[in-house]
């Protein structure tokens, strides 16, 4: 028991610690020594939890992105209308994406990892874009927004958000600077879903 407590720990820790080296150096330059130095293992320890530097982000993926995504939901109130549930929706992914580093490296990555990899996240990922294919349905149906091919318009709500997340990463101060990148990118986002009614 002691014993399975420990690996635990171990797998625990090899996930904090990539997290972590996520946030500072990011991942294409974090390795395997780096997180196996982190948390004082050996290779062949760091290969008894994963197969790749690959897998334990998709694991770390898997942990952390759910409970994130219910949050952000659940900051939602569905008495809304569906612009404005778009908007509060977006304000969140901009506030995850740009201050959180894994929020950014699941859109910047994903698509120079594995088919299999990229299977698994986007299965993380299920309730957000979930979330999010509803309210733009609910507003299509409502007139509220224009109807535009699923695909397409999933695509550009998720360029969108990701520009205002970079925008703040990359400011100055990010944590100053966050709510009203969020606020900015929020109402881009429903001006360019909004059905004109002229």
């Amino acid at each position: 028991m002691a014993s399975r407590q420990s690996t635990s720990d171990v797998h625990t820790a090899l996930l904090d610690a990539a997290r972590d080296l996520i946030a500072e150096i990011g991942y294409s330059e974090m390795s395997h020594a780096d997180i196996t130095a982190a948390v004082g293992i050996g290779r062949t320890t760091f290969y008894e939890h994963f197969s790749s530097k690959e897998d334990v982000l998709v694991e770390l993926v898997r942990r952390d992105l759910p409970p994130k995504t219910e949050e952000i939901i659940a900051a939602v109130d569905s008495d809304l209308p569906p612009d404005q549930r778009l908007a509060v929706l977006a304000r969140g992914m901009v506030r995850y994406v740009g201050t959180d580093h894994i929020g950014l490296v699941l859109h910047t990555e994903v698509p120079h990892l594995s088919p299999d990899a990229q299977r698994s996240i986007a299965e993380a990922h299920r309730g957000l874009t979930s979330e999010f294919a509803g309210v733009y349905r609910q507003g299509v149906m409502s007139g509220v927004f224009r109807e535009m091919p699923p695909r397409f318009a999933g695509r550009m709500m998720e360029q969108i958000i990701m520009t205002g997340g970079k925008a703040v990463m990359e400011s100055a101060e990010p944590t100053v600077e966050v709510d009203t990148i969020a606020d900015d990118t929020a109402e881009v986002l429903v001006s360019a879903f909004r059905a004109h009614t002229d």
